[in-house]
C-alpha cells in the first residue's frame, strides 16, 4: 500500500502543470445561494441550494456552502453536493490556446490564503485547451495548488491513483 501511495505522487508530478489564472486572487469574491445565513460572532457563514462561487475566472457549485473566515481575514470554504464542482481559466502560455482546469467530488474545500483546492470522494480533475479535454486524473482525493501549479493524487478506496496525459503537440 505504501508503495501505491508512492507511486501515485510519483505519477502526479508528470501531469502537465496547472497553473491558474494569477489575477484572479485579486477580485473579489461573489457567492449566490437560494439562502444564506451568517453568524459574525464565529466569522462563518452557510450557503445553501445552488451555491456558485466566483472569483475571476474560477467557478465553484455546489449543493451547501461553509465559508469560514480566519482571524488574518483570509477565508476557507467547504463546499458539497452530489458533486461539487470548480472550473478556472490557467494564465495564457501559448498564443491562441486557451486552457482551462476543472475538476468534481463530493467535496471541494478552497483555502484563500493559500490557494489550495482539494477534493475529496469520487474526485476529478481535467486540463482542457480550447475545449477539448487533454489530461485528467482521477482518485479519491486531489489537492491541487493553484499559485505552485502542484498536484497530489491519492488513490481511490482499491488505492489507485489514474491519470491520462495527453501525447506532445508537434504544434507547439
Amino acid at each position: 500500500m505504501k508503495f501505491l501511495t508512492v507511486f501515485a505522487l510519483l505519477l502526479a508530478l508528470v501531469v502537465p502543470t496547472v497553473q491558474a489564472e494569477s489575477r484572479d486572487r485579486e477580485k473579489p469574491i461573489e457567492i449566490q445561494a437560494d439562502h444564506f445565513f451568517g453568524d459574525e460572532l464565529k466569522q462563518v457563514a452557510t450557503y445553501t441550494g445552488s451555491v456558485r462561487v466566483d472569483q475571476g475566472t474560477m467557478r465553484l457549485t455546489g449543493q451547501k456552502l461553509v465559508l469560514q473566515e480566519t482571524a488574518q481575514g483570509y477565508k476557507k470554504g467547504t463546499l458539497t453536493g452530489e458533486l461539487a464542482t470548480f472550473r478556472q481559466k490557467r494564465d495564457p502560455k501559448t498564443k491562441g490556446i486557451e486552457e482551462w482546469v476543472s475538476g468534481k467530488a463530493e467535496q471541494i474545500v478552497y483555502e484563500e490564503r493559500t490557494g489550495i483546492i482539494t477534493l475529496t470522494g469520487k474526485a476529478l480533475v481535467e486540463r482542457s485547451e480550447n475545449g477539448v479535454v487533454k489530461d485528467r486524473a482521477r482518485g479519491n482525493k486531489i489537492v491541487y495548488d493553484t499559485i505552485r501549479s502542484r498536484t497530489i493524487i491519492q488513490g481511490s478506496e482499491g488505492g489507485r491513483a489514474s491519470t491520462v496525459i495527453a501525447p506532445r503537440s508537434s504544434t507547439r
